[in-house]
């Protein structure tokens, strides 16, 4: 089919929701109808663009920066995992979408097998006051709760309360059963959390808007079930945070329904990564492209007055490109960013300038209701950040930072204060096979409170996370991805901002839940399949 006879799709954004959009509209599934073109700001295309390789030739490992896994269900098939005929995993829980997408591609997939541990960076005795650099070499850190084993069943201690022998007999027996009633606070705790969100999914409240809960943040909700404050604050809200990459407020400001929604269809689910990293999965989606700009950032975008097609896009260069549709397949904040910046550039006097100021507006309205906490991801092999008794020390460490720590100066290598997240630091020997032998310990944290020893970092990356609140969740299902019924959010259509001026939105941030990977597949099939290929009365199928 010749080129001008097919319809043009650009995609902005390269992460995976902007790959699956372009690879479902490629010549390989859509039998040439469309050409979709791929925009990436980046010289590298965007989900594998900060990762880092260690090692050299046949040596080399590729570290995921940030980490990415997924959850999918173990048991056989007459429970609720399917086996494709590849030997990948199909499975009915939270990451279906993006499971089918991995067994399409044939992607090789390992255990994560993730243990966990809790533990707080504070002063041996007085505070600290150092430079964000050598804060670590006079910090004390003790752990207080770890957990080993499968993802729902496994082993929970305490850890870190019974070797206060300097304190006397007393104390150590203060310790000991301070230390019990902490495994009996979290046990208990757990307990009733995943009984009350399976109850409520079971009930369907979850989904239904006009269930109180549907309208709680998880700081409220907590509150209202009388949950314990050292599950709540040392436990439960330091685990999420690292999960959604968010600050402890972000997490307590939390629609209540999202995060119980993921912990009841997590039940009986493990964690999984792709083997080799998630650049195969780049170089799967991206195998089929003919069109892939990288390095071109687009700038604004304008009524086409040329005969044909709908919308032209500017880049920073000044070249321009002619299209019929347009996907952001970016962050909220960034899509918004362009389309304020297009108002500047529209004559409100021409009729279709002001059609497509009018559908700007509408959607601005949505996309600002979105907000972002920045992260940032070190990769490094600094040790002193971990627990320091070796016993305590897990493939997932979560830490706090206590009031008496204080770094003197700025650093690029830790997040501002106050420090209201959780540092986050991953044991990579524990998790990948590549690193168990090794005798060098390697190291991801995220939003590291004390920062590694610069002579030891290895790769460093700040990063943007969507944080969902009530108002973002209703503008997702006002503007983006609407419900066919009050009653229940699960069935979706696309809401009334798609597709204005041939204009449409896809991502982790636009989809109903916590932002991961599931929302960038996910919004990019409903919006390649029910959207673009509605408009055009070109169907397509999706290939898994």
């Amino acid at each position: 089919m010749q080129s001008q006879n097919r319809v043009k799709v650009a995609v902005i954004g390269s992460g995976l929701a902007g790959l699956t959009t372009a690879y479902i509209l490629s010549g390989k599934n859509s039998n040439d109808q469309y050409e979709p073109h791929l925009f990436e700001k980046g010289e590298k295309l965007g989900m594998d663009a900060a990762s880092v390789s260690i090692g050299v030739d046949n040596d080399e490992f590729r570290i995921d920066v940030p980490m990415r896994s997924f959850m999918s269900g173990t048991l056989p098939l007459d429970f609720f995992c399917l086996f494709a005929k590849y030997g990948c995993f199909v499975s009915l829980g939270y990451y279906n979408h993006l499971i089918r997408l991995y067994d399409h591609l044939r992607i090789p997939v390992l255990p994560a097998k993730f243990s966990f541990g809790w533990y707080r960076i504070q002063s041996p005795s007085e505070s600290i006051s150092a430079p964000a650099e050598k804060v670590a070499s006079y910090t004390t850190n003790i752990a207080h709760l770890t957990y080993s084993g499968s993802r729902t069943i496994g082993f929970l201690e305490s850890a870190g309360s019974s070797s206060s022998a300097e304190a006397g007999f007393t104390g150590y027996v203060a310790n000991i059963i301070n230390a019990w009633y902490k495994l009996y606070i979290v046990s208990i705790s757990y307990i009733w959390l995943m009984a009350l969100a399976l109850w409520l999914r079971y009930r369907g409240h979850l989904y239904n808007s006009k269930h109180p809960v549907f309208h709680m943040t998880l700081g409220t909700w907590f509150e209202q079930n009388r949950f314990h404050p050292y599950f709540v604050h040392e436990v439960f809200v330091p685990l999420f945070a690292a999960v959604c990459t968010n600050s402890w407020k972000s997490m307590l400001d939390y629609p209540a329904a999202d995060i119980l929604e993921y912990m009841a269809m997590g039940l009986f689910q493990e964690s999984y990564v792709v083997s080799g990293g998630v650049r195969k999965v780049v170089d799967s989606l991206s195998d089929p492209l003919d069109h892939v700009h990288l390095g071109t950032q687009i700038v604004s975008i304008r009524p086409s007055d040329t005969p044909g097609y709908v919308l032209d896009l500017h880049d920073a260069q000044g070249n321009i490109y002619h299209f019929h549709h347009v996907v952001f397949a970016t962050q909220a904040n960034q899509a918004s960013r362009i389309l304020h910046g297009c108002l500047d550039h529209l004559d409100s006097t021409v009729a279709k300038h002001k059609r497509l100021a009018d559908d700007i507006r509408s959607s601005l309205t949505i996309l600002d209701q979105f907000q972002y906490d920045k992260a940032i991801v070190i990769n490094h092999t600094d040790d002193r950040l971990l627990p320091h008794d070796r016993q305590a020390w897990r493939s997932l460490n979560f830490a706090s930072l206590d009031t008496s720590v204080r770094p003197t100066l700025p650093s690029d290598n830790i997040v501002p204060y106050p420090h209201d997240t959780t540092m986050t630091t991953h044991i990579l020997n524990l998790t990948h096979s590549a690193f168990r032998d090794g005798s060098t310990i390697y190291m991801q944290t995220t939003n590291p409170c004390v920062s590694p020893d610069p002579a030891q970092i290895l790769s460093k990356a700040w990063f943007e996370r969507a944080t969902v609140t009530l108002a973002s969740k209703k503008a997702i299902l006002d503007g983006l991805f609407t419900p066919t019924e009050e009653a229940d959010t699960q069935s979706l259509r696309l809401g009334r901002c798609q597709g204005l001026s041939g204009i449409w939105f896809v991502g982790s941030y636009s989809w109903p839940g916590i932002p991961l990977l599931e929302g960038c597949v996910a919004s990019a099939e409903m919006v390649a399949t029910q959207g673009i290929a509605k408009a055009e009365n070109m169907p397509i199928d999706v290939p898994w």
